[in-house]
C-alpha cells in the first residue's frame, strides 16, 4: 500500500498524534508570572484576530505583574507538551473568547478541551464565549462531551458573552458547582479603535456592505437584493467588503495589519451593512453607524440586546422587517461618527472577569 492511500485510510486522531510528535517543538517560557493565551488567531477571520488583540490587552490591563503568552491556535499541538512541562502552579491559562463552543466548530472545541486536560492543576479561565447547539443528536452529544471533559477540572471558569449561552452553560452546568459560569460582554468591546491601531482619515463618502456568505448567514436571495436595491437608490459609493480575509499561520504583524487596515476601512465609510457580530462591534469602535441585520443563531440578535441596545449609532433590523431598510439607513445617515477612544460599554461591565483572574 503506498504513502498516500494510507494517509488517506488513517483516522484523523493518530494523524493528529503523529503531526504532533514529528512537529513538536520547544516553547522557552520567561522566568516571571504567566498568563497564557491558547488558541489565539493566526488566521485571517479580523473578528478572532480582534478577539486575541483584545484579550492580550485586556489582561496586560488586570494582570501588570504577568508576562502575557499567546499560544496561536496553529501551533497547538506543538509547542502542548514543552509548555506542560514548565507550567508552574501559579500560571494562568486563559483560552480565546468568541463563538466557536459546540459542535459548528468541532476543530476547535477539541482543541479547547485538549487546553483543558492538559493543565488540571491550573486555574483556567475561558473567555466570553457564544455556545452553539441546535437540538439535534450530533449537537446533543457535542454538549455532552464538553460537559464530561470541562466538569473534571476542578478550578474552571467559563465566560459567555450573552444571556442566551449563560442560560444554557448554567443548565448543562446545573450539577457541577465547581464549573464557574459568568457573564461579560465580548472581549472586544473592552478596547477601543485607538487601542487596536485604528488611524482617522477623511470625509466618509461612501456606505459599505459587510455581509456573510457562510453556514451563519441567514439572510435569503430576495433579501440581498432587496438591501442592495436599496443601497443603489442612495447616493453613495457602494463598497463590498467582509471580516474574513483567508489565510492561516500568519505573523503577529500581518494579523495586526489585517485589523488595524479593517478598522480604518469601516472608520472611512459613511455606514456600515452588516451580519457578523465583530462587524458590528469593530464598527462601533470605529465610530461608524452601524445597520446590523441577524445571522443565523443568537450571537449577534442577543449581544444586540443585552449590552448595545441603546446604542446611538446602532439599529438592528430584523429579516421581517427587511423592506422597512430604506428607514433605518436614512436614520443613521443622518448620526454622527463617534471618536476613536470611546468603547461600546463600560470597563465595570468586565469585573466579574477580572476578580477571577485576579483573585488567585
Amino acid at each position: 500500500m503506498n504513502t498516500a492511500i494510507l494517509k488517506k485510510l488513517m483516522p484523523l486522531k493518530i494523524k493528529q498524534s503523529l503531526s504532533a510528535y514529528v512537529n513538536a517543538r520547544d516553547f522557552t517560557l520567561p522566568r516571571s508570572k504567566r498568563c497564557f493565551i491558547f488558541l489565539a488567531a493566526d488566521y485571517g477571520n479580523i473578528g478572532d484576530i480582534a478577539i486575541s488583540t483584545a484579550q492580550k490587552q485586556y489582561l496586560e490591563s488586570v494582570l501588570p505583574d504577568y508576562e502575557i503568552i499567546s499560544i496561536p491556535i496553529s501551533q497547538t499541538r506543538f509547542v502542548l507538551g514543552s509548555i506542560k512541562k514548565q507550567v508552574r502552579a501559579d500560571d494562568i491559562i486563559t483560552i480565546i473568547g468568541g463563538g466557536n463552543m459546540g459542535g459548528i466548530y468541532p476543530d476547535i472545541e477539541e482543541l479547547r478541551q485538549l487546553v483543558i486536560k492538559s493543565f488540571p492543576s491550573n486555574r483556567i479561565v475561558c473567555f466570553p464565549q457564544t455556545l452553539d447547539w441546535d437540538g439535534s443528536a450530533k449537537s446533543n452529544r457535542a454538549l455532552k462531551t464538553i460537559v464530561k471533559t470541562y466538569a473534571k477540572h476542578s478550578d474552571i471558569h467559563i465566560f459567555a458573552r450573552e444571556s442566551i449561552t449563560f442560560s444554557k452553560l448554567k443548565e448543562i452546568f446545573r450539577k457541577h458547582k465547581n464549573v464557574s459560569i459568568g457573564l461579560v460582554p465580548d472581549i472586544v468591546m473592552s478596547a477601543t479603535a485607538e487601542s487596536l491601531g485604528t488611524t482617522d482619515c477623511l470625509e466618509p463618502l461612501s456606505i459599505l456592505r459587510c455581509l456573510r456568505d457562510d453556514k451563519e448567514v441567514a439572510l435569503s436571495t430576495t433579501q440581498y437584493a432587496v438591501i442592495d436595491k436599496t443601497l443603489v437608490e442612495t447616493s453613495y459609493n457602494i463598497k463590498k467588503t467582509d471580516t474574513h480575509a483567508g489565510g492561516s499561520q500568519l505573523g503577529d504583524a500581518h494579523c495586526a495589519k489585517l485589523l488595524s487596515d479593517k478598522l480604518t476601512q469601516f472608520r472611512a465609510a459613511k455606514l456600515v451593512i452588516t451580519d457578523r457580530l465583530h462587524g458590528m462591534i469593530l464598527c462601533l469602535l470605529s465610530g461608524t453607524p452601524c445597520l446590523v441585520l441577524p445571522n443565523s443563531n443568537h450571537k449577534i440578535r442577543q449581544t444586540q440586546l443585552d449590552w448595545l441596545r441603546d446604542h446611538p449609532r446602532l439599529v438592528f433590523l430584523e429579516l421581517e422587517k427587511i423592506n422597512n431598510i430604506s428607514e433605518s439607513i436614512n436614520h443613521l445617515l443622518s448620526v454622527p461618527k463617534g471618536n476613536l477612544k470611546d468603547s461600546p460599554v463600560e470597563i465595570t461591565a468586565y469585573n466579574d472577569l477580572k476578580k477571577v483572574l485576579t483573585n488567585i
